[in-house]
């Protein structure tokens, strides 16, 4: 089926292109952030390496930022030489989508959420369901429907 094929490309891509992409640049920011105890933004070098470099097509992105403690909107640029992933990674965000995100959720945040599965029997319908009641309940209401 279209659904099945859509999935099964996006996995080839997470694990062909944007996972090992991912590796080095996060191994980086866990040593600047200290292992994500402190919250760091891009350093003017990332900032220039996120511009283009070519005559890439460029896609500016509005993504929904999921943190600890409120809910953010960033609006980025990216295109091939600056993907998505790679610039969301050096905000301290993770992607929910390997191409044009439209959902990130902090680094921090995941650290909390990995911890927690390693702690409980696994269900991720119940920790769903928490986070967007949770969210619910402080006036914030995901419209992203994440695949």
């Amino acid at each position: 089926s279209n659904g099945r094929q859509k999935k099964l490309n996006q996995w080839r891509c997470w694990t062909n292109e944007v996972i090992p992409s991912l590796i080095t640049p996060y191994f980086a920011y866990l040593r600047k952030s200290t292992s994500l105890c402190d919250r760091i933004g891009p350093d003017a070098e990332e900032v220039a390496a996120f511009q283009c470099r070519s005559s890439c097509r460029r896609r500016t992105l509005n993504i929904t930022c999921i943190l600890f403690n409120h809910i953010e909107i960033l609006r980025i640029d990216c295109c091939a030489c600056a993907p998505a992933p790679l610039q969301l990674l050096g905000r301290g965000y993770f992607a929910c989508a390997p191409i044009a995100p439209s959902l990130a959720v902090d680094l921090q945040l995941l650290e909390l959420v990995k911890t927690l599965f390693m702690h409980i029997t696994p269900n991720t319908t119940a920790w769903c369901e928490t986070l967007k009641v949770f969210l619910a309940g402080r006036g914030y209401h995901l419209t992203t429907k994440v695949s």
